[in-house]
């Protein structure tokens, strides 16, 4: 049953990644996937929190941090217990037999494939975006989405590699602001 789905996977990542490239899209996914970058993101997040909500810079600064650090702790554990190879790794004798074509627009990356950093990254800061700014929740999970099409896009993951990374980064953002908000709550803490 798991090699059928990794079988699945893999076709759907060709038809994904083999036959949605325009050339102008293409500058603009390598763009995209940097907002999945916890390290590009989580610093423009904080200069635009500071800017323009700088009352509720501590507090916010505290709650990124929290929500960034539990999933990315579960993807990077994760990603070395399942150790499955980028797409370029794994389709490699097919790509050099020509029987198989990538177009791989970021980083050569090899190594621990699942679930996708990216996404967990995306979809954890959606979720406490969402929560600092509900006005403008729509707009961050739709950046969500689209960094994570963006990852399979660019041929660096597969697309369960990205619903993975989503579902991991979501579920452990929601549960850590969940206990986020008790303790702030019980403890009545005050971030001024």
């Amino acid at each position: 049953m798991l090699s059928y789905i990794l079988y699945l996977d893999t076709k759907f990542f060709l038809l994904i990644n083999n036959n949605f490239h325009f050339s102008l899209l293409n500058d603009n996914m390598k763009a995209v996937t940097f907002l999945g970058n916890g390290w590009v993101a989580y610093w423009i997040i904080l200069v635009f929190i500071y800017i323009y909500n700088r009352s509720k810079f501590k507090e916010s600064f505290f709650l990124l941090f929290l929500t960034q650090i539990v999933p990315g702790i579960f993807d990077i554990t994760i990603k070395r217990l399942v150790d499955r190879p980028r797409p370029i790794v794994a389709l490699h004798s097919l790509i050099e037999a020509g029987t198989v074509h990538v177009d791989l627009l970021g980083r050569h990356l090899t190594e621990h494939s699942f679930p996708s950093g990216h996404a967990t990254t995306a979809f954890s800061l959606s979720v406490a975006l969402s929560y600092m700014f509900p006005k403008h929740r729509k707009l961050f999970y739709a950046l969500a989405f689209i960094v994570a099409f963006s990852r399979v896009y660019n041929g660096e993951h597969y697309p369960l590699d990205v619903v993975a990374g989503g579902i991991l980064g979501y579920t452990l953002a929601k549960i850590t602001l969940v206990l986020y908000k008790r303790i702030k709550k019980i403890n009545g803490y005050n971030f001024e």
